[in-house]
């Protein structure tokens, strides 16, 4: 195509991103971007998505958050919601709470409330990583979000209060 036309819109570029990253070819997906910037491709919101995703699925997501500070702030893009719930579902696959509440306090200042999907999901990072999360009923009431039955179960799994109930629960 780059043969035919001399510049390419970014939705070719963003489609091959994203077979990269599904593919897991962090090193084609580096190059492709760098090509992009040498081109003067515009990089936006999708854009950004696409490398996040690239970024996460080579497992270096600390490397895809900073990349979503950086180009938002020196492209001055507003990122989508799929790049912070990217990097919240990394967070929470491994336990990280802390970046876990990172990411989900971005979400929340880039206007992004009102989604019960967020809170599920921080949810299982503190079952993952075994912590209680005190007050979390009351956050979401704060936000006007009233839980499903798999969130207040989530909610019930990390209140220290609750008495455990089966005896493998009691011996961990």
């Amino acid at each position: 195509m780059l043969v035919h036309w001399k510049t390419l819109s970014s939705k070719f570029y963003n489609a091959l991103l994203k077979v990269y990253a599904d593919h897991n070819l962090l090193d084609k997906g580096k190059e492709l971007a760098k090509r992009m910037d040498e081109n003067r491709v515009r990089f936006g919101a999708p854009t950004l998505d696409a490398l996040v995703k690239l970024y996460v699925e080579a497992g270096e997501v600390e490397k895809a958050e900073s990349l979503v500070h950086k180009l938002s702030i020196q492209n001055h893009i507003k990122p989508i919601y799929n790049t912070y719930m990217t990097l919240l579902d990394s967070y929470s696959k491994k336990g990280d709470v802390r970046n876990s509440e990172k990411v989900f306090n971005k979400l929340r200042q880039s206007g992004y409330t009102g989604r019960i999907r967020m809170y599920q999901v921080l949810l299982h990072a503190y079952v993952r990583a075994k912590a209680p999360a005190y007050g979390f009923r009351e956050r979401m009431k704060a936000d006007n979000i009233f839980p499903n039955s798999v969130v207040s179960t989530l909610i019930a799994a990390t209140d220290p209060f609750v008495k455990k109930k089966s005896i493998s629960d009691l011996l961990d």
